[in-house]
């Protein structure tokens, strides 16, 4: 950790999703409490006019990306996470919402979204007992362009209460044409287990792996997220990184990425020798701590009693 006009450097990033935790290294120090962002050098502030601009292609890939990252993310950190009274916790429930007619407007499809949540809050909130006008559902959802431009909502339920006879009610709360809840018998389509809410993460960040390279909503966020989710932890202190790696072993390591190895084989520099990638390079760690409960929850207590002042620069 070093320590530059009261500002702490390190070249560490940890991001625990629920049981999925993921461990950067940089090629070069960023400032923490900051999001990642490139400190120019004054070569690279020389040359920064000179630098052909970012084509829209690229910035619709980018923007694809932040978004298939947060959404895995916080599907990860809010599944099986949210309780009913007694403890026990509720399954995760997706469902599709289609229009009748062809709507195309984002806009005026977002309303219409806004009032289903606000009615199916008004439903969930009488079957538990609470107050008739709380928000208290936790959701995702995305939104997709079908082939005809029309829109439809993919989404996930975080604590979703039982409700009788779902299917027709859901099916009036909405009001506005299809719903897809399950199978035949038009249940609950719950997530029961790790297996499943891999599928359904690959399932939620196909649809913006699809919408790429459409320009129909450029700027527009391609997910809805509920108010009070459950945020992923992050620590970028070099000390807490190490002590959590100390923990970890082989078993739950799920995917690794050498970006260090690439930089060095790589002939891609510009005009300075430096590389065109604002970070240089970057590795990358991804771990499954969902076979060892107890592992995750002692890493979660870790980072959740950890402040500032506990690390020792």
């Amino acid at each position: 950790m070093k320590q530059r006009d009261n500002k702490y450097l390190s070249n560490r990033k940890l991001v625990k999703s629920g049981s999925l935790l993921e461990i950067y290294q940089f090629g070069r120090d960023i400032n923490l409490g900051r999001k990642i962002r490139h400190i120019k050098t004054e070569e690279e502030k020389a040359l920064q006019n000179g630098r052909p601009k970012v084509s829209t292609e690229e910035k619709l890939k980018s923007s694809a990306r932040r978004a298939r990252r947060m959404i895995k993310r916080l599907i990860m950190a809010n599944c099986f996470l949210w309780f009913k009274d007694k403890g026990k916790p509720y399954l995760p429930i997706t469902l599709t919402l289609t229009f009748a007619k062809n709507i195309t407007n984002l806009k005026k499809a977002n309303y219409e979204f806004t009032k289903f949540i606000r009615r199916l809050n008004y439903e969930t909130n009488a079957i538990e007992g609470k107050d008739l006008k709380q928000s208290n559902l936790k959701y995702l959802a995305v939104f997709e362009l079908q082939k005809r431009k029309a829109i439809h909502y993919h989404m996930i339920f975080f604590n979703l209460p039982y409700i009788k006879d779902v299917y027709r009610k859901m099916y009036k709360i909405w009001g506005q044409g299809r719903i897809m809840v399950g199978g035949k018998d038009r249940n609950f389509n719950k997530v029961k287990d790790q297996a499943q809410l891999k599928k359904i993460i690959f399932y939620f960040i196909k649809y913006i792996q699809k919408s790429v390279f459409e320009n129909d909503f450029p700027r527009q966020k391609k997910y809805i997220a509920s108010k009070g989710l459950l945020k992923p932890q992050e620590n970028s202190f070099v000390e807490v990184v190490s002590l959590v790696e100390s923990k970890l072993s082989d078993k739950q390591l799920v995917y690794k990425y050498d970006g260090e190895m690439e930089y060095n084989n790589s002939d891609i520099r510009d005009t300075v020798g430096q590389p065109q990638n604002f970070l240089r390079w970057f590795n990358y760690q991804q771990y499954d701590l969902s076979d060892n409960p107890d592992l995750d929850k002692e890493i979660s207590q870790l980072l959740a009693g950890l402040s500032i002042d506990d690390i020792d620069f």
